[in-house]
Parts: structure tokens; sequence; C-alpha cells
């Protein structure tokens, strides 16, 4: 998924804005504008020198200056703090990612025989395709309006909260993209020619999932947020992520274990960004998806919500190892206070 899908929850607010500000275009009148605005000036503005203003001591804040500038453009610097201290390693045996203080996430790939035993999972699927269709089609662009109407976000009164979704959306992005090229994975379609996807497969690999990476990601940073945990088997959050992931699979574009190590990895990411906003900890996650099952009745590798969980809980597939500790970062955290406050405001 792109940057600009990860702001379609802002496009109309973003429009409207451009056509206020200075035309815009958006409803043909740009050209027409720009000659009146031009024409005006001329029969205004002084001929010779202008009219100068005494430059002001710059008191804004860096969450003010934030509010003030184009998403994308705040998402771009916010990332590049975020990144700062990361160092990710993508190959084929493993996807590390480590920050100074220890390693943040392991992720082992499965095995061919470990894929074999999916696909016919992915091939059982197909039967919820018709029910789940418009749903697939719509998370083929966009996610994160499945879990604005869970939670009271709008551009008019949680501008810092969506720049904090769509900053989580773009990590996650970033780094699964990274995670797939080292992997290589084929996807389900490739192992059988029964899968038949019912929509076009993305040139990158299959694992881990980059739609249940974002999604995951996108409900712990919320959880977060609004003081929840992540993952609970109660929380929406969780439980739209989850079926996000599950419709990738219906679709015929991945496999179960896809999934799992997807929402291991956003939930992984999702704790460093929090941690780095409020200098808190982050756990030290490990995910060997050979053992994904394990954990679940008659070691079934089928993802759902409650197996995700139980293998959160257990000790064989996801190991989550001591907390480690963050700086804040200044950025992130000004961000972090501005979206809090829209959080408690949001009654009126």
């Amino acid at each position: 998924m792109s940057f600009a899908n990860a702001h379609n929850a802002h496009n109309a607010h973003n429009a409207h804005n451009a056509h206020n500000a200075h035309g815009g275009g958006a409803d043909g009148q740009g050209p027409m504008l720009a000659q009146a605005l031009l024409m005006s000036r001329e029969a205004l503005a002084p001929m010779g020198e202008v009219a100068l203003s005494q430059p002001a001591a710059r008191t804004q804040g860096l969450g003010a200056r934030l509010r003030r500038i184009e998403p994308q453009f705040a998402v771009a610097a916010l990332l590049s703090e975020l990144c700062e201290g990361l160092q990710v390693s993508a190959a084929a045996e493993a996807l590390t990612i480590t920050v100074p203080q220890g390693q943040l996430i392991r992720i082992a790939p499965p095995s061919d025989d470990d894929l074999k035993t999916e696909t016919q999972l992915v091939a059982g699927y197909a039967e919820l395709r018709a029910e789940r269709i418009a749903e697939i089609l719509v998370q083929t662009e966009q996610i994160l309006p499945f879990f604005t109407t869970i939670l009271p976000l709008d551009p008019r009164w949680t501008p810092s909260a969506l720049l904090l979704a769509s900053l989580a959306s773009d990590l996650a992005t970033a780094i699964v993209q990274r995670a797939k090229l080292g992997f290589g994975i084929a996807r389900p379609h490739v192992l059988s020619a029964d899968i038949q996807p019912i929509i076009a497969c993305p040139g990158h690999s299959a694992f881990p999932s980059g739609h249940a990476t974002q999604a995951f990601a996108l409900a712990g940073v919320l959880a977060a947020l609004t003081g929840r945990a992540s993952p609970e088997m109660a929380s929406p959050l969780d439980r739209t992520a989850a079926r996000i992931a599950v419709n990738r699979t219906v679709a015929g574009l991945h496999y179960p274990c896809d999934s799992a190590a997807g929402a291991a990895l956003g939930l992984s990411l999702a704790g460093w960004l929090v941690a780095r906003a409020t200098a808190g900890t982050a756990p030290q996650i490990g995910f060997d998806a050979p053992r994904w099952g394990e954990d679940a009745p008659a070691g079934s590798r089928d993802f759902h919500l409650p197996a995700f969980c139980a293998a959160w809980e257990g000790k064989t597939c996801l190991t989550r190892g001591a907390e480690v500790a963050f700086a804040p970062a200044p950025l992130l955290a000004a961000l972090w206070f501005n979206a809090r406050q829209e959080w408690a405001e949001r009654w009126g």
C-alpha cells in the first residue's frame, strides 16, 4: 500500500484546504483564480518598494509546527526521526531489527513444507470470497477507515492522531517491504494453479503480510493512544486488524503464517513507536514461523485472533523477551502530546 493510500482519510479535507488557500483546481477554477489574483495585485500593490514587517521570534513548539505543514511532509520528518537507531538486516534466513539497546524483533521464515500445508488452508478460504469481496477490494487501497469507524477520529477533531496513524502505517510499509525482499517467498498461487486469486497479486513476495503488518501497527498504536493494550481478544481494533489480515488469505494472496508474522512485526513496530513517543519500553520479540500453530488446537497453522493471542502469551513460536527502555524522540513526543490531548477532548 502506498503512502498516498494511508492518507485517504485526509484527502477530502486536504483538497478543500488547498482549494480555499489558492484555487487548487478542484473545480476547474484554478487558472482563472490565479489570473484574477494577478490582476488584483497589479491594481493594488505599490509600484516601488513594498511594506515590510520585522521578523518576530520563532515561538512555536515542534507540535505546533507539525500542525502547520502538509501531512505527507510531517510524516516524512517524523519517519526520519523514528528510524534513527534502527538497524535492519533482511535476508532469506531471518529478518532482524536491532536498536542500540538490543534486538527489537527477529522473524524466521516458514519451511517449504509449511507453505504446502498452508496452501491447502488458503484454498479452503475461497468459500468466503463472495461474502468478503467488498472488504477485499476496498482494503486493497485503504485500511485506515476501518479503524476510524471504531474510534472517533476525524481530520477536523484529531489531526495529530491521524498523523500518528499515517506514521505507523508508513513505518510498517517501509520495514515489511525490506523483509519481503529478503525472504523472497512465493505467493500461494505459485504453488498451486487452483488458488486463482480474485485480485491481482502484487509484485512483492508473500512473507510477512504487509496488510497484517500495517493493520496491527495501527491497532497497537491506537490502542496505546487510547489507554488499551494490544493484542486483546475483546479489542475491536485487534479484531479489525485480524479480519483485514485474514481477508488477504481469503483473496488468495497470503498464507496464514504471513498474517501471523505481520501481526508480530506490526505490534513490534507499534511498541517501538510508542516507546519513542513516551520514553517508555518495548519488548524484544521473536517469531519462528516453522513453529507457528504449536499453541493452537491440533497444531493448526491457521491464523485468527484467538490463535495469535495464544501465541502472544505462549513460549513457542512467539516469544517476548526483556523490555528495552528508550529516550523520547522530540518530534514524535510533541505529536503524541497533541494526539493525547485531542483524545482527551473527544467529548467536545
